[in-house]
Protein backbone atom coordinates (compact mmCIF):
# COMPACT_ATOMS: atom_id res chain seq x y z
CA UNK A 1 0.00 0.00 0.00
CA UNK A 2 2.78 2.42 0.89
CA UNK A 3 4.58 1.69 -2.37
CA UNK A 4 1.45 2.45 -4.40
CA UNK A 5 0.93 5.70 -2.48
CA UNK A 6 4.49 6.82 -3.16
CA UNK A 7 3.98 6.04 -6.86
CA UNK A 8 0.74 8.01 -6.99
CA UNK A 9 2.16 11.00 -5.11
CA UNK A 10 5.90 11.27 -5.78
CA UNK A 11 6.31 14.20 -3.38
CA UNK A 12 7.42 13.05 0.05
CA UNK A 13 5.11 15.25 2.16
CA UNK A 14 1.71 14.23 0.71
CA UNK A 15 2.58 10.54 0.38
CA UNK A 16 3.97 10.39 3.91
CA UNK A 17 0.87 12.15 5.23
CA UNK A 18 -1.40 9.51 3.63
CA UNK A 19 0.65 6.62 5.03
CA UNK A 20 0.89 8.28 8.44
CA UNK A 21 -2.88 8.82 8.60
CA UNK A 22 -3.56 5.15 7.81
CA UNK A 23 -0.99 4.07 10.41
CA UNK A 24 -2.45 6.43 13.01
CA UNK A 25 -5.96 5.09 12.34
CA UNK A 26 -4.74 1.57 13.04
CA UNK A 27 -2.82 2.45 16.20
CA UNK A 28 -5.61 4.59 17.63
CA UNK A 29 -8.26 1.98 16.86
CA UNK A 30 -6.14 -0.81 18.41
CA UNK A 31 -5.66 1.32 21.53
CA UNK A 32 -9.40 1.99 21.76
CA UNK A 33 -10.09 -1.74 21.30
CA UNK A 34 -7.82 -2.43 24.25
CA UNK A 35 -9.52 0.25 26.36
CA UNK A 36 -13.05 -1.03 25.75
CA UNK A 37 -12.11 -4.71 25.90
CA UNK A 38 -12.57 -5.81 22.30
CA UNK A 39 -10.25 -8.78 21.76
CA UNK A 40 -7.94 -9.11 18.77
CA UNK A 41 -9.48 -12.02 16.89
CA UNK A 42 -9.54 -13.11 13.28
CA UNK A 43 -12.69 -11.03 12.74
CA UNK A 44 -11.35 -7.88 14.36
CA UNK A 45 -8.10 -8.27 12.43
CA UNK A 46 -10.18 -8.33 9.24
CA UNK A 47 -11.96 -5.18 10.44
CA UNK A 48 -8.60 -3.47 10.98
CA UNK A 49 -7.56 -4.42 7.45
CA UNK A 50 -10.84 -3.02 6.10
CA UNK A 51 -10.07 0.15 8.02
CA UNK A 52 -6.71 0.48 6.26
CA UNK A 53 -8.48 0.43 2.90
CA UNK A 54 -11.08 2.93 4.01
CA UNK A 55 -8.48 5.25 5.52
CA UNK A 56 -6.29 5.22 2.44
CA UNK A 57 -9.35 5.85 0.25
CA UNK A 58 -10.41 8.94 2.18
CA UNK A 59 -6.84 10.27 2.33
CA UNK A 60 -6.31 9.74 -1.40
CA UNK A 61 -9.59 11.55 -2.08
CA UNK A 62 -8.36 14.52 -0.07
CA UNK A 63 -4.86 14.51 -1.54
CA UNK A 64 -6.08 14.16 -5.13
CA UNK A 65 -8.54 17.01 -4.75
CA UNK A 66 -5.99 19.32 -3.16
CA UNK A 67 -2.98 18.58 -5.37
CA UNK A 68 -4.42 17.70 -8.77
CA UNK A 69 -7.40 20.02 -9.21
CA UNK A 70 -7.42 23.65 -10.27
CA UNK A 71 -8.89 26.42 -8.18
CA UNK A 72 -8.56 28.02 -4.77
CA UNK A 73 -7.18 25.85 -1.99
CA UNK A 74 -10.11 26.51 0.33
CA UNK A 75 -12.59 25.50 -2.39
CA UNK A 76 -10.69 22.28 -3.08
CA UNK A 77 -10.59 21.45 0.65
CA UNK A 78 -14.30 22.22 1.01
CA UNK A 79 -15.23 20.02 -1.95
CA UNK A 80 -13.10 17.16 -0.69
CA UNK A 81 -14.58 17.54 2.80
CA UNK A 82 -18.17 17.44 1.52
CA UNK A 83 -17.52 14.31 -0.52
CA UNK A 84 -15.50 12.63 2.24
CA UNK A 85 -18.00 13.34 4.99
CA UNK A 86 -20.90 12.08 2.87
CA UNK A 87 -18.93 8.86 2.19
CA UNK A 88 -18.13 8.45 5.87
CA UNK A 89 -21.69 9.23 6.98
CA UNK A 90 -23.23 6.56 4.76
CA UNK A 91 -20.60 4.03 5.82
CA UNK A 92 -21.13 4.94 9.47
CA UNK A 93 -24.91 4.45 9.10
CA UNK A 94 -24.49 1.07 7.41
CA UNK A 95 -22.06 -0.17 10.05
CA UNK A 96 -24.26 1.15 12.87
CA UNK A 97 -27.15 -0.83 11.36
CA UNK A 98 -24.90 -3.91 11.25
CA UNK A 99 -24.02 -3.39 14.92
CA UNK A 100 -27.68 -3.07 15.87
CA UNK A 101 -28.74 -6.17 13.92
CA UNK A 102 -25.84 -8.22 15.27
CA UNK A 103 -26.64 -7.06 18.81
CA UNK A 104 -30.31 -8.03 18.43
CA UNK A 105 -29.30 -11.38 16.93
CA UNK A 106 -26.46 -11.90 19.45
CA UNK A 107 -23.86 -12.46 16.75
CA UNK A 108 -20.70 -11.72 18.72
CA UNK A 109 -18.20 -11.62 15.85
CA UNK A 110 -20.29 -9.17 13.83
CA UNK A 111 -20.70 -6.97 16.90
CA UNK A 112 -16.93 -6.90 17.34
CA UNK A 113 -16.26 -6.20 13.66
CA UNK A 114 -18.81 -3.39 13.51
CA UNK A 115 -17.58 -1.88 16.79
CA UNK A 116 -13.99 -1.84 15.49
CA UNK A 117 -15.09 -0.24 12.22
CA UNK A 118 -17.16 2.41 13.99
CA UNK A 119 -14.25 3.29 16.28
CA UNK A 120 -11.90 3.35 13.30
CA UNK A 121 -14.20 5.61 11.27
CA UNK A 122 -14.24 8.18 14.06
CA UNK A 123 -10.44 8.17 14.16
CA UNK A 124 -10.30 8.30 10.36
CA UNK A 125 -12.36 11.49 10.32
CA UNK A 126 -10.00 13.07 12.84
CA UNK A 127 -6.82 11.92 11.12
CA UNK A 128 -7.96 12.78 7.61
CA UNK A 129 -9.76 16.06 8.10
CA UNK A 130 -7.67 17.53 10.90
CA UNK A 131 -4.18 16.12 10.53
CA UNK A 132 -3.83 15.24 6.85
CA UNK A 133 -5.80 18.27 5.64
CA UNK A 134 -3.63 20.56 7.78
CA UNK A 135 -0.44 18.98 6.44
CA UNK A 136 -1.64 19.35 2.84
CA UNK A 137 -2.76 22.93 3.43
CA UNK A 138 0.66 23.79 4.85
CA UNK A 139 2.39 21.98 1.97
CA UNK A 140 0.44 23.81 -0.72
CA UNK A 141 0.76 27.24 0.90
CA UNK A 142 4.54 26.77 1.20
CA UNK A 143 4.78 26.23 -2.56
CA UNK A 144 4.50 22.45 -2.84
CA UNK A 145 2.16 20.66 -5.17
CA UNK A 146 2.67 22.91 -8.19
Amino acid sequence: MSFAIFLAFPSIVPSTAVVFAAFADMIMTAAAMNLVGIPLTLGTTAALLMLIGYSVDSDILLTNRVLKRQGKLIDKLKGAFETGISMTSTTFAAIAAMLLVSWIGSVEILMQISAVLLIGLVFDVLNTWLTNAAILKWYVTKGGGK
